[in-house]
């Protein structure tokens, strides 16, 4: 009976681990915990949220006081199945810190869930399972602190929807994606790049007004395939010495090789100027022609 006792009174006093989000006024940060230690969080405790659900976090307002959100290493051990609305208007939020601790491998809805960070200028992205996820609606809106987004990690072979995914994101000159980004499955794809004035493409391809649906979210393939990504690590048009810039020590590189054969130290595709896909005469005419206007033809 005394060994009985006293299991009982273990058990009662040792919580379960749970998931939760913590707001620190104080602090003004947001955490994400796995632990058993809610009871004494000095702030507001929330339960995660789920489907299209609006996080607690967000419904009583204390979202707009954050600035800094971190995810606890503990929470690695958590599978979220929504990350809906999460940081959504976090105006003032300055950084997140931990990406790599939240395993997204579960999650289907992303929806909005940098919603208007503005203060936020750069986002570790390379950690996020988007596997599963269905929809991105909205997911970098009126996000106008970024310049740069490398979604090159991203596997959207299963997202249906990508509205307004990047509008109102005026600054945004560059988004890197890889070989698994795909919109084959994608039915609504409405703004997607509204007000995206400062977007370009890999190969020059600028704000179109007349095209701000999905039709452009695939890597820029010039006139002949427009679009406003950049694939990651691709190359340099016209870098053929593989200097990172595009100047007349190119020409004499694209000649030499021309009349040697020799690709030793060549960059073989900055070398295709003309995008045909082979290197030739006609290449050096490209090059040549940008040099002198300062625009690909």
């Amino acid at each position: 009976m005394v060994v009985l006792m006293s299991a009982m009174i273990c058990a009662l006093g040792t919580s379960a681990q749970e998931a939760y989000a913590w707001y620190s006024p104080g602090s003004n940060s947001l955490t994400f915990c796995y632990d058993n230690e809610r009871s004494i969080c000095v702030g507001t405790t929330y339960d995660l949220n789920d489907g299209a659900i609006e996080p607690g976090w967000i419904t009583d307002g204390n979202s707009t006081y954050v600035k800094y959100v971190a995810i606890d290493h503990k929470f690695a051990d958590v599978r979220p199945t929504s990350t809906y609305h999460w940081f959504y208007g976090m105006h003032n939020l300055e950084s997140i810190n931990g990406m790599r601790y939240l395993n997204t491998s579960e999650v289907t809805r992303m929806d909005d869930m940098f919603h208007a960070c503005y203060a936020l200028t750069s986002i570790d992205l390379s950690y996020l399972n988007t596997t599963n996820v269905t929809s991105m609606s909205g997911m970098f809106s009126r996000c106008s602190g970024m310049t740069e987004l490398d979604l090159s990690t991203f596997n959207t072979a299963n997202v249906e929807t990508m509205d307004y995914m990047f509008n109102g994101c005026t600054n945004l000159t560059t988004i890197y994606v890889g070989t698994e980004w795909s919109t084959a499955a994608v039915t609504r794809s409405t703004d997607m790049f509204y007000n995206c004035t400062s977007l370009v493409g890999s190969m020059g391809t600028s704000d179109d007004p007349n095209h701000k649906d999905g039709e452009y979210a695939h890597i820029d393939g010039g006139p002949s395939n427009p679009g406003y990504f950049t694939a990651k690590n691709a190359a340099l048009r016209g870098d053929v010495d593989g200097d990172s810039s595009v100047n007349i020590s190119d020409v004499t590189a694209l000649i030499d090789y021309l009349l040697s054969g020799n690709a030793s130290g060549i960059n073989l595709s900055g070398a295709d100027c003309n995008q045909d896909s082979s290197v030739n005469i006609s290449d050096v005419t490209s090059l040549i022609d940008y040099l002198l206007s300062g625009t690909w033809n």
